[in-house]
């Protein structure tokens, strides 16, 4: 019962939001109307992962219907652009992070581990192998960055600053109104992709599964047909109720200053990765302002696709972005993090040393 009424209450916020013609009506109604349901029955839900994941799993399948063998090897000439994007975004992210540690008073390797936007997930998983982290204060970090990021960055795309809802048309090329029994097929082919993907560990595998399959489909001239806008919109409902179950009111509520300053630093976030994309129309032709904010804004991965998705960005461009700094952030962050934090205990073991010489 418990979970038909959060059902029924993220619908009601996503009808609200639809109905009002506000950005991804189905992510962040269904976002608000389970935080609204968590906090006034003050239950304690905990949703299934599978419906998430099945969610990711069309998202995925719609991404992936958008490569060609000609965005295949556009996506090349951009990784000087993705790697400077990317290690810019984490050398601002560590500022942040310093910041963050001066003012809250919170150890300094659980700010990093907690400000670098590499999702909440992959994050707390990567914290739980590395000692004297607060996986408290990253999960808050994180969820704070995410939720602020998916409901500030959708706001500025449909702004009058980068126009994103003159373009929403261009996205009916990759949904459908009808469901076809043909689409079955390349469904469970998709959910293979992503079951497989996670016992191959691939990170966010729900989502980079169908991708990988589906692009290879669409590449090789097989023809997979698109998914119905409904099926869409239910995939973004789970989310939505993801994202707002994500939420620990109760936890923040008790770390006000440190949840203050955690949305002033994803607001700061959010500012510079405009900055960057204004930086990277001058580096790469091409590109809309409103693909390159979105494709480097430090949200998640499927949100983000899901925005571009609904206001008719380049997704390719955007999904490329998006997965490099992901993988980067997954493969080659914790080597740098290690470093920083053998860095951080030196520098600890050393002013040690010099209190007990000066006594």
């Amino acid at each position: 019962m418990s979970y038909l009424k959060l059902l029924v209450s993220a619908c009601i916020g996503g009808l609200l939001f639809y109905f009002f013609h506000l950005p991804l009506a189905w992510i962040l109604g269904p976002m608000i109307g389970t935080i609204f349901y968590t906090k006034l029955t003050k239950q304690l839900i905990k949703m299934p992962v599978l419906f998430r994941d099945l969610g990711f799993i069309s998202i995925g399948y719609t991404i992936g219907l958008t490569f060609s063998k000609e965005a295949l090897v556009e996506m090349f000439t951009h990784l000087p652009s993705m790697l400077a994007m990317t290690l810019s975004m984490i050398a601002f992210s560590l500022i942040l992070a310093f910041f963050t540690t001066k003012i809250t008073h919170t150890n300094y390797k659980s700010t990093i581990a907690g400000s670098i936007p590499g999702g909440l997930t992959q994050m707390v998983a990567l914290c739980g192998e590395m000692k004297g982290i607060d996986l408290a204060a990253v999960t808050i970090i994180q969820v704070t960055r995410i939720v602020s990021v998916v409901m500030l960055v959708p706001f500025l795309v449909y702004s009058p600053l980068l126009h994103g809802n003159e373009q929403a048309g261009e996205v009916m090329t990759h949904m459908s109104t009808s469901y076809q029994w043909s689409i079955l097929p390349f469904i469970l082919l998709a959910a293979s992709a992503a079951f497989l993907s996670k016992k191959g560990k691939f990170p966010t595998p729900f989502l980079i599964g169908p991708i990988i399959i589906i692009a290879i489909l669409v590449i090789a001239g097989i023809h997979a047909p698109a998914l119905p806008v409904s099926l869409i919109s239910i995939s973004q409902l789970f989310i939505g109720i993801d994202l707002g179950l994500r939420v620990k009111l109760g936890e923040i509520e008790k770390k006000a200053m440190f949840s203050t300053v955690a949305i002033i630093s994803s607001f700061l976030l959010v500012v510079f990765s405009f900055v960057l994309s204004s930086i990277l129309l001058h580096l790469e032709n091409g590109i809309t302002l409103m693909t390159a904010f979105i494709a480097l804004a430090p949200g998640g991965m499927a949100e983000m696709a899901i925005l571009g998705q609904s206001v008719g960005g380049d997704l390719t461009v955007i999904t490329t972005y998006q997965l490099f700094r992901l993988l980067f952030i997954l493969f080659c962050v914790p080597s740098i993090l290690k470093w920083i934090f053998l860095l951080l205990d030196w520098n600890e073991k050393r002013k040690l040393v010099v209190k007990s010489e000066g006594k």
